[in-house]
Formats: structure tokens, sequence, C-alpha cells
């Protein structure tokens, strides 16, 4: 009974873990801008050595996420892992090109007004870019 309690343990500390571990190494001067939908501009940083912006608490309503590699201070991924937390909807994940990350119709997300809204951006090693949302959702003519 003692190794079932071990085993399930052991299980858990890997599915907690295994979301920083999957989501790559955490990328530092990504430009990350916070809009208001419909409106304009709000607060724009560029995360910091642990990939992170941390925007703190908004009004709620309906927002928007854009970002940019092009300032990155490591070498330029060639994806970004995209983590919002602290919308309505829950954690919102996307994956992009990183070359393509500028072109990209904002990533929308609903404020509650209470919690943070915070941006994890990661170099997603070892996940698929998803090519149909970068294809959707480009500016770009003729995709």
């Amino acid at each position: 009974m003692k190794r079932v309690w071990m085993a399930l343990a052991a299980g858990l500390v890997f599915a907690v873990s295994a979301q920083s571990v999957f989501a790559g190494a955490p990328l530092k001067g990504i430009d990350v801008k916070l809009g208001k939908n419909p409106g304009g501009g709000c607060a724009a940083r560029n995360s910091d050595e642990g990939g992170n912006v941390n925007f703190g608490v908004w009004p709620k309503g309906k927002y928007t996420v854009t970002l940019s590699a092009a300032n990155a201070h490591s070498s330029t991924p060639g994806k970004l892992h995209v983590e919002i937390s602290g919308a309505v909807e829950g954690r919102i994940t996307h994956v992009l090109s990183a070359a393509s990350a500028d072109k990209l119709a904002p990533i929308e997300f609903t404020s509650d007004g209470k919690t943070a809204l915070v941006v994890k951006v990661s170099d997603g090693a070892g996940e698929v870019v998803d090519w149909a949302r970068v294809k959707s959702h480009s500016n770009i003519n003729n995709n």
C-alpha cells in the first residue's frame, strides 16, 4: 500500500512540474503590449529574466495582448509559448511562430477586475507551432 501512495505522489509531482518543463526556456526582452478592446493601448512592458510580464489588476473588461520578439535578449527563438493568467476564460496558452508574432492578430481575453494579468513567454522548445492560428490570424495577404 505504501508503494502505491509513493507512486501516486511521484506521478502528481511529475504532472505539476511538467507544465513548466514543456513550456521551454523563459525569454527575456519580449515586447508585450496590453490593449483595451475597444479603445487602444493600456500598457507595454518587456518580459523579465523569467519571461514574465505582470500587468497587475485591471478593471473588468475585454483586453488584448500583442507580442514582438524583435528585442529578445537571447537568440531569436523559432517559437513563442505564451501563457496568460488572470483571465476569466482561465489560463490561455498559445504557441506561435516568433517570426510572425508581430504580424498576428492580438490574443483576446476578459479580465475579471480582481486578478492580476500575468503573461509568461518562453521559447516553446519541443512544441508544435499552431500554424492554423498563425495563418488565420496573420495580417499578411495571400496566406
